[in-house]
């Protein structure tokens, strides 16, 4: 199945969002349409166990989400909406656990600019074995678009809502977000690029009223298309920017999501010299979300709290000496401030703010994991560290962070001369266990009683059938808080990702789109199976009832 293969009025496929113990957000765009019908059943081709109607709101550019609730924690299910004899694709959601400490799987993607390339990594995480998909911010790129692998529509900068919405139309008529949608239930929260780019509660870097209309108007039109596209359970349903909101893991976790770029955020230090970068005043979260994100913080109801922010919690302030010198040629998003080089769009910018979060962290004890993505580059940091002692503590908590789906890596953005030099100058981050600045890629994070082990894949987006590689495997232990040990995973880097696409014997057919597939309990589709066999791959299957593992030896 392709997105030409969708059958009007459901060319944009399902999804599902921001599950709970007991009801999920499903979602589906029907145009044309006024009413649709919603069935939920526990297996494919079953009776429904809930269903109903919603209006199909021709104001809302079509959008369907509605509220499903008395559902059973910890399950599975398979939904889709009819309109008259229409059926859409099958989707399969899943709910939060109510209690308990089972085992949790949850990817991380973020930044994915559609001109820029494939989207590989939103496949592989179709593919893979997990309860719920983290999406950390950029979503959608309101640039013109400045890569050639594709064209994006519209072909200037998103301003009004109708560009928006375009935006988000395209993207989602894309196969492998198509397949993700249809997969998995997903959490987003927003970046800069979601509205526009260095964003701030007042404006943008880059937004000039006079060209592009005034900052509140597009600010709602911003808010108002995502949350037609990525519903999310608002404290206010009628106030798109309060995005800010946590999810219950039983009683392993809770996935606190701060918003770091609109709600409370001040203009960033660079762009603003009357307010010094380490003014005590700098605000990144706003005072109601500040009190509410330190207290969600300080809750140890359960072991852990999963902290997520759109841009870095970790100081990535380059150790350059001669800071100055490197003027034009540093990252994106990196200027010099009080004769440091720092990406003054992170938390970096904003250090009292920082501050005072940590001092919280720091109260609270173990258990803190900050989840983030933003700066096109994958790390692992043991931090932060307090910094009244001079940032000489031990580290309050560790932070993952997420390369991106396709915008450009960080490394990619300099001259191949200054790559190896960025590369020793990051080594000299003191808070810095482990980066990759080169690839694409996703994250997946294994959550349990004991520890957070997580998991880097970098995969190549220039090929829509890349395979994904593993990069690196970091691990957090609840009894040693703020500390990393490596994770060896042995033989089989790929054993977070179990392939779940095509038929099986307990779920519906949920195909990647416009790809073959071979039958299997757990099915693999034929390319990959015969790019990973290339590749000298070991893949372990199951057919009839008989396990086998399957190894390709390179001749020669």
């Amino acid at each position: 199945m392709t997105a030409s293969d969708l059958e009007p009025p459901f060319t944009h496929g399902v999804g599902s969002f921001d599950p709970s113990a007991d009801s999920v957000v499903l979602w589906t765009r029907a145009e044309g349409v006024a009413r649709v019908r919603w069935c939920v059943a526990t297996a494919a081709g079953g009776e429904p166990v809930a269903s109903g109607e919603a209006e199909v709101p021709a104001e809302g550019d079509h959008c369907v989400a509605e509220v499903v609730a008395g559902l059973d924690p910890a399950t599975s299910y398979r939904y889709w909406f009819e309109a008259g004899p229409t059926r859409s694709p099958v989707g399969r959601t899943r709910t939060l656990p109510a209690e308990g400490t089972a085992p949790l799987r949850i990817g991380v993607v973020c930044c994915a600019d559609y001109s820029r390339g494939h989207f590989t990594a939103y496949r592989a995480m179709a593919d893979a074995d997990v309860d719920l998909v983290l999406h950390v911010g950029d979503y959608i790129y309101e640039t013109q678009g400045k890569g050639s692998v594709r064209e994006p529509v519209p072909d200037r900068e998103v301003v009004s809502l109708d560009d928006y919405r375009a935006r988000y139309r395209q993207c989602r008529s894309d196969n492998d977000l198509l397949a993700l949608h249809q997969r998995h239930p997903m959490v987003t929260m927003w970046d800069d690029h979601d509205v526009a780019d260095n964003a701030w509660r007042d404006g943008a870097k880059h937004h000039d009223p006079n060209e592009h209309g005034p900052w509140p108007d597009r600010l709602r039109a911003a808010a108002t298309a995502r949350q037609e596209w990525l519903p999310a359970r608002l404290a206010d349903p009628a106030d798109p920017l309060t995005l800010y909101r946590s999810l219950t893991l039983g009683d392993l976790a809770e996935i606190v999501l701060l918003d770091t770029r609109i709600i409370g955020r001040d203009v960033q230090p660079d762009d603003d010299a009357t307010l010094p970068y380490d003014d005590p005043r700098r605000s990144m979260l706003g005072d109601a979300q500040r009190a509410w994100a330190h207290e969600r913080v300080r809750d140890t109801t359960r072991p852990w709290c999963l902290l997520v922010t759109a841009v870095v919690f970790n100081h990535m302030e380059l150790p350059v000496e001669k800071g100055a010198a490197l003027g034009d040629m540093a990252p994106s998003g990196y200027a010099v401030i009080g004769g440091k080089v720092m990406c003054t769009d992170e938390w970096d910018g904003y250090p009292a703010e920082r501050e005072r979060l940590v001092d919280v962290i720091g109260e609270r004890g173990a258990g803190v994991v900050a989840v983030s993505g933003d700066v096109h580059s994958a790390w692992a940091f043991e931090g932060p560290c307090p910094q009244r002692d001079g940032g000489s503590g031990d580290p309050v908590a560790v932070e993952f962070v997420a390369p991106c789906v396709t915008a450009t890596p960080m490394a990619r953005q300099l001259p191949p001369g200054w790559r190896k030099l960025l590369g020793k100058v990051a080594e000299r981050l003191p808070e810095a266990r482990w980066f990759e600045l080169e690839h694409h890629g996703f994250m997946v994070m294994e959550v349990d009683r004991a520890q957070v082990r997580n998991h880097w894949y970098a995969v190549d987006a220039e090929d829509p059938d890349a395979v994904p590689e593993h990069c690196a495997s970091w691990a957090h232990r609840l009894e040693r808080p703020g500390r990393l040990e490596p994770v060896d995973l042995g033989d089989d880097p790929m054993a977070p990702l179990r392939e779940r696409t095509g038929p099986t014997a307990t779920g519906p057919q949920v195909v990647v789109p416009g790809r073959p597939v071979v039958v299997l309990d757990e099915a693999i589709p034929r390319r990959r199976l015969r790019r990973r066999l290339a590749a000298g791959a070991v893949v372990t299957v199951a057919a009839a009832g008989v396990a086998a593992t399957v190894r390709h030896r390179r001749r020669g």
